[in-house]
Formats: C-alpha cells, structure tokens, sequence
C-alpha cells in the first residue's frame, strides 16, 4: 500500500464516521469512552469534560489507543483504524482555532451552540478541547482478505516511513 493510498483509505473513514472509541488507562484500570471527533491531518480533536473520566486518566496518563470504524453487518465489511498515541488538551491559540475549524467543518451543529452566547458560556464552562496524536495507525481491512492490516509510525502527524503489511496477517 502505497502512502497516497493509506492517506486516502484513512481520511474516507475520518469523513464517514462521526465518533471514535478512546481508550485511556490510569492505575492499570483501563476505561473506553466514545466522543466525537474532526481530523486536522492525522490529529484527532474532540470536545470533553476535564472532569471526565478519560480526561482525568489523560492527565495522569496521556498515553492512549483509538479506534475508528464504520458499524458493518459482516466480517468481511470490517474496516477500520487502530491508533496508538497520547491525548490532551489543546494548548496553543492557533492550534485551538484550526481545531475548531475542523470540528465545525465536520459538525456544522456545533456552530449553532457557539452563536447561542449562553449556550456557549456554558458549554465552553464545561468542554474543553482535545487533541489525539497518532504515534502509530493500522489500518485494517477485510474486504482485502481477514485481518489484512497495514500500518505506519507516526512522528509530529506526518508518517514516518512508508505503510507496510502488518507481519503475522
């Protein structure tokens, strides 16, 4: 798989699915939670509560997995993406309002909440913004035999090498 080709396959499931499973880890208990997401390259951002759960495991863990996949009726439809990276909150200003721009791109509903100025007070009182960052995702796709996967190192959200079949698959 060439690298054109994992982008393309990546970014046709980031656009098709609105939500990804976050798995975060703190005190060996691991916890799994579903948010919605926008894609600004290969970094995830999502809304959550700091008072969240995962949150609370990101900030003593920033350590965490993703998963991203469409819901499918066969084994055969199974396609997705497995990552494995770190989590936070968005830091800097330029990097909050290209994550905004991407979230509000991807749910347009967003905006109606932001042009609401309590709404807005209250949900920014509550949400702050996230950012996952890929070190490693696999692509997988049965449709191209079971458990065919090809993965990719990530480094600063460009990938680091070229996509190679996953051994073992």
């Amino acid at each position: 798989m060439t690298p054109e080709e994992f982008e393309q396959a990546t970014r046709q499931i980031t656009g098709q699915v609105s939500t990804m499973t976050l798995a975060t880890c703190d005190g060996g208990i691991p916890w799994a939670t579903d948010v919605y997401f926008a894609a600004d390259g290969f970094n995830f951002i999502f809304f959550s509560s700091p008072s969240s759960r995962h949150c609370r495991n990101l900030a003593a863990n920033p350590v965490c997995a993703v998963t991203i996949h469409p819901n499918v009726t066969s084994w055969r439809e199974i396609k997705g993406i497995q990552m494995e990276g770190t989590a936070g909150p968005v830091a800097t200003v330029l990097d909050k309002a290209r994550g905004l721009a991407a979230y509000l791109q991807k749910f347009p509903f967003a905006g109606e909440l932001l042009g609401n100025t309590t709404a807005t007070v209250r949900a920014f009182s509550k949400a702050a913004l996230y950012v996952f960052r890929p070190s490693r995702i696999v692509y997988l796709d049965n449709s191209q035999g079971f458990g065919t996967r090809h993965c990719v190192s990530m480094m600063d959200g460009s990938m680091d090498g070229l996509p190679e079949r996953e051994k073992g698959t």
